[in-house]
């Protein structure tokens, strides 16, 4: 039974430590506060106060320091490189991969068959554990003591190496979530980076606005439209103010610079332009020229002729009436033209100039500017999104990981509580078994030793045709008997008194806080009266009683395990005497029991 409990204590420790080690891996996100943290939990199992981490690279046989903390060579272990660490007891467990305990001797020893050379300060007891990673050695926890008095032994390197193989698992862990939240540090410096470009950009307009109230009047439009399409109409406005620009179109290349795209069309007599690949229109000219051009009437029908355009045929004023004046002027990104803005005109009367043309080419520039602009604030939302999309499934899959380990932790109390409560109770009755009982026993026995004025007695019962009535009626109405019998004791006993089940059909209890002899007599009188009423089985109606020994305590009592002895001793006295009915202890009944087993 000592052995068993030794083992659940064990088992207890180690899963006590493995749960901090789960609640450090949920909320520790820097690594340089997790070896402290584990050293720390370590310390409060184990005797740590030196303790070191070292992880070691399999494929360059290299070791790199992680943590290091020792009250003799905290300043030694500055001035000596990674590489030292392969010649001591670490990389020998490396080697070996085995945990390792060594003491003074074990340590001169392996000096002495040169596994090993003699580094820093000597120890008095050495402990060493291999980090396991995917079934190699990655590393090595040690802990050391300078003190002859404190050694390890295998349950210390037991419990070491549980923590040991858990300490890799909440390490990636902590790895994983520090690598997170850099990655999503990184990227907002990176948004942060660009919104800062993008404000130096709009500073830089905006003193650009004040030199000319046309230039102004864009910059505003390109600062304050949401959308393409409403800075395109606003545009459109705004050159409808400097010039007659009833008729206007944007034209963009393709990613391939093969086709045509018309985000922004109107014009009195043709439709909206569909998409088109290059051909030889006044929109590919300027593409072609990468400069704006003025182009009239007679100028349209020269470029025909030299074969520059054709005219009503891949041109836009192949859907309708040719016009008699066009502007054009290429929207450049780096000295790279994207498109064009035109503006036609459809009147004989009138013709476009060199002003305007001027204009054209001025407002293009900021127009390519904004189409930029809007390109890299389009593309800074999408891959915002997919950054805050990344972010929350890695949230939301570290809170489902850290539930389900508050699930895990909870069913493994619930567990504990059980195996628990099942080795220190009945099963059938649910009172408490013999171990617990003479757990308690020995331990109010100790106190009452150091404070003998509080009054303690110890009742044994045993009960009376219970084999009868087993034997008679089956072992469920056996079974049934015992569990209402416990039912009446608890009922006849007061709460802060220990009632158990021995086994068969004895009961003990244990009376506390009692004020005289008296008080247990009571108590014995009272649950004899509650046993002698019948007892209604599965329609069977029984009769049955009770013995009761009582051994009150007293100073001559030196053993917990005597008091039990002779609550028995009374009990047999009383069976002897006719049963039901309750006896206290006499020295006596001891003698006469003593002499009976002699004559048998």
């Amino acid at each position: 039974m000592l052995i068993l409990l030794e083992r659940y204590k064990e088992a207890y420790t180690i899963q006590g430590a493995l749960l901090q080690l789960s609640e450090l891996a949920s909320h520790i996100s820097d690594m340089a506060d997790f070896y402290p943290a584990i050293h720390k939990m370590v310390s409060e199992h184990l005797h740590a106060e030196n303790f070191y981490v070292v992880l070691y690279d399999s494929a360059t046989e290299t070791f790199r320091l992680q943590y290091f903390s020792d009250e003799k060579d905290q300043q030694l272990i500055r001035t000596i490189p990674n590489s030292a660490f392969s010649r001591g007891l670490t990389g020998y467990v490396a080697r070996q991969q085995q945990p390792l305990l060594c003491d003074a001797q074990q340590f001169q020893d392996l000096v002495a068959s040169g596994e090993i050379e003699a580094q820093g300060s000597p120890s008095a007891h050495w402990m060493g554990i291999p980090l396991w990673r995917s079934g190699k050695v990655i590393g090595v926890m040690a802990v050391q003591s300078y003190d002859h008095q404190f050694g390890y032994d295998e349950q210390d390197l037991k419990l070491f190496s549980n923590i040991a193989a858990h300490t890799v698992i909440a390490l990636d862990r902590v790895r994983s979530r520090e690598l997170l939240e850099a990655t999503v540090k990184e990227r907002t410096e990176q948004l942060l980076q660009i919104n800062d470009s993008l404000q130096k950009e709009i500073k830089e307009r905006n003193h650009g606005e004040q030199l000319q109230a046309a230039l102004y009047k864009i910059s505003e439009l390109t600062a304050s439209s949401q959308d393409m399409q409403t800075f395109y109409k606003a545009i459109h406005t705004v050159l409808c103010g400097l010039m007659p620009a009833e008729n206007c179109y944007i034209a963009l290349l393709d990613a391939e610079q093969s086709k045509l795209t018309f985000p922004f069309y109107i014009d009195q007599f043709s439709p909206a332009a569909r998409d088109r690949p290059l051909g030889r229109g006044f929109t590919e000219y300027v593409i072609r020229r990468a400069e704006a051009k003025l182009i009239n009437s007679e100028q349209a029908n020269a470029l025909a002729e030299q074969g520059e355009i054709c005219r009503g045929l891949t041109g836009l004023e192949q859907f309708g009436k040719l016009s008699n004046s066009w502007l054009g002027s290429p929207l450049k990104i780096e000295h790279k033209v994207i498109g064009v803005i035109a503006v036609q005109s459809y009147e004989s009367d009138y013709q476009y100039s060199e002003q305007e043309l001027s204009i054209m080419r001025f407002v293009s520039q900021h127009i390519a500017v904004a189409i930029q602009r809007k390109l890299a604030a389009e593309k800074q939302k999408l891959h915002q999104e997919e950054l805050e999309r990344k972010v929350f499934e890695s949230t939301r899959e570290l809170r489902q990981t850290n539930l389900f380990l508050r699930l895990q932790v909870e069913e493994r109390k619930k567990a504990e509580q059980k195996l628990f409560y099942d080795a220190n109770h009945d099963v059938l009755t649910g009172l408490a078994n013999r171990q617990m009982f003479l757990q308690q026993l020995k331990q109010q026995f100790a106190l009452n030793k150091r404070l003998p004025q509080s009054g303690m007695a110890l009742l044994f019962l045993d009960l009376d045709r219970f084999k009868l009535i087993n034997d008679s009626l089956g072992h469920h109405i056996g079974d049934a008997f015992l569990i209402e019998s416990s039912k009446r004791l608890q009922s006849a006993v007061r709460e802060h008194d220990v009632a158990a089940r021995f086994g068969g059909d004895e009961f003990v209890v244990m009376l506390l806080n009692l004020q005289s002899q008296l008080d247990a007599e009571e108590i014995a009188q009272r649950i004899i009266d509650k046993f002698r009423q019948p007892y209604l089985l599965d329609s069977h109606t029984v009769q049955s009683g009770v013995s009761i020994g009582i051994a009150p305590y007293h100073a001559e009592y030196h053993h917990a395990d005597a008091m039990l002895r002779d609550a028995d001793a009374a009990m047999y006295h009383a069976k002897a005497l006719g049963r039901g009915r309750y006896v206290v202890f006499e020295p006596s009944m001891r003698d006469q029991m003593l002499k009976a087993l002699n004559a048998d």
